[in-house]
């Protein structure tokens, strides 16, 4: 598992987390959007470089 996406995830939550559900603050709802984001694209580059290297002559 990447290591920085799981910071991401982490980061997502104490945002989410810390986030009140009656005082609603756009700021604080991109952070979690934007931190999600970052671990789904670690993620998916992630992938494309093992097939890249698994495509690769021994």
């Amino acid at each position: 598992m990447n290591p920085i996406a799981c910071r991401a995830v982490a980061q997502a939550g104490l945002v989410a987390a810390t986030a009140s559900a009656d005082e609603e603050r756009p700021w604080s709802l991109l952070l979690v959007a934007g931190w999600h984001s970052t671990a789904v694209d670690l993620v998916l580059a992630d992938g494309l470089i093992a097939e890249a290297l698994a495509e690769l002559p021994v």
